[in-house]
């Protein structure tokens, strides 16, 4: 069960606004019917590892299993070995970000996620996204030595300036097609938000940038977002997965085809949800810029307040066979855990209840996934059977 304590420190991270808050209402949009059922995979939560500092992600090398990297918000990248922590850092750019003293929350800036190049194992690339001290977004390749980061090697690769600590979306992954992505949330203005439908605005997209010269121009890839903390890409079909966190009503959950060309509209500030939102001061009441709007395949209300969808992965493992193929994702402030059918989205699947504050999931190079709770516990996703 959530305590007291962990769901005053859920109030005030990752974008968890108390529904009624943004100067806008909803209207009704029609939408596919859905029901939630009990999972029938008895799944369960084994940790792996406690007492880390303020874990927001986990990610693994190719061609190093069984090794998991444990980003901290705090700037300090951990290997964890084994089941076991490494004592010498990975990376520490502590000095170059911003979070709060330990002990305390940050809201949503920090050291936030990593990617590893897919030819790691020959060129040691790998990139980070943190927030800067002047409270931009970064995103920095580094290159790894002796199985330690050097430091000296940094070079950035994406800034982006925003006003704001809100809503920096923060997640890196490297998609089929060998381009490495980048999440960037709105900026967290707290009435109407256009920056998202503009298409020449780095804010509120999924950008693109070139796995071999990431220093080239970023694509936009997806718009019409509002905080994307994470994405993910399905190993198999190649098809984007996005975890859109919502403001007024929805949290929600989309799809892009991985041969969909691009960009897709995801609606926000236009639409939440499945809803058409009406602005009090301006705003967009219509979908802009280009791309077919891309409707949510699976969403949930945002009743008593704290409420943040955590996107995770499409199971490809083969531990839990019942679960393959089938997208899991959670929420922040509850620690619930979903799972949808790509082919059937209108039965969503209740999966367990983590128990505590959910930050991110994490894949292995099996298939397998982590759940990363920012209070410093390591989950694996296990049978119980």
């Amino acid at each position: 069960m959530l305590t007291l304590r962990s769901l005053l420190l859920a109030l005030l991270v990752l974008a968890a606004v108390p529904a009624g808050c943004g100067g806008g209402s909803v209207e009704s949009h029609p939408a596919p019917p859905a029901s939630t059922v009990e999972s029938e995979a008895g799944l369960r939560a084994v940790e792996i590892a406690e007492g880390l500092d303020r874990p927001v992600y986990v990610a693994t090398a190719p061609g190093e299993p069984g090794r998991l990297y444990v980003v901290g918000q705090a700037g300090v990248i951990q290997v964890l070995d084994g089941g076991k922590v490494r004592e010498r850092p990975f990376l520490d750019i502590s000095a170059l970000t911003t979070t709060s003293p330990k002990g305390e929350l940050a809201a949503e800036q920090g050291l936030l996620s990593m990617a590893f190049a897919p030819d790691y194992a020959t060129s040691g690339r790998f990139y980070v996204d943190y927030t800067d001290r002047d409270g931009h977004v970064n995103v920095v390749e580094y290159r790894a030595r002796d199985g330690v980061a050097d430091p000296g090697s940094a070079r950035r690769v994406l800034l982006v300036e925003k006003r704001r600590a809100t809503h920096n979306g923060g997640q890196l992954h490297f998609g089929p097609d060998g381009g490495l992505y980048v999440s960037i949330g709105d900026d967290g203005a707290s009435q109407v938000h256009p920056q998202s439908l503009e298409p020449g605005d780095l804010l509120g997209k999924i950008v693109r940038l070139d796995g071999d010269d990431p220093t080239a121009d970023a694509r936009v890839v997806a718009y019409g977002l509002r905080n994307p903390w994470r994405f993910s890409f399905d190993r198999e079909s190649g098809d984007l997965w996005i975890a859109d966190v919502g403001l007024l009503s929805w949290e929600e959950v989309s799809t892009i085809p991985h041969s969909e060309p691009g960009p897709a509209n995801l609606g926000w500030d236009a639409y939440e949800g499945h809803e058409a939102v009406i602005w009090d001061e301006g705003g967009h009441n219509e979908p802009q810029g280009p791309g077919e709007l891309i409707w949510p395949i699976a969403v949930y209300d945002r009743e008593g307040g704290c409420a943040a969808v955590i996107g995770g992965y499409v199971y490809r493992g083969e531990q839990i066979p019942a679960a393959r193929g089938r997208y899991f994702y959670g929420d922040f402030c509850t620690g619930t855990i979903w799972s949808v059918d790509p082919a059937a989205p209108e039965r969503v699947r209740h999966e367990l209840e983590l128990g505590t504050t959910l930050a991110s999931f994490g894949e292995d190079t099996a298939g397998e996934l982590y759940l990363v709770s920012r209070t410093g516990s390591i989950y694996r996703l296990d049978s119980s059977r």
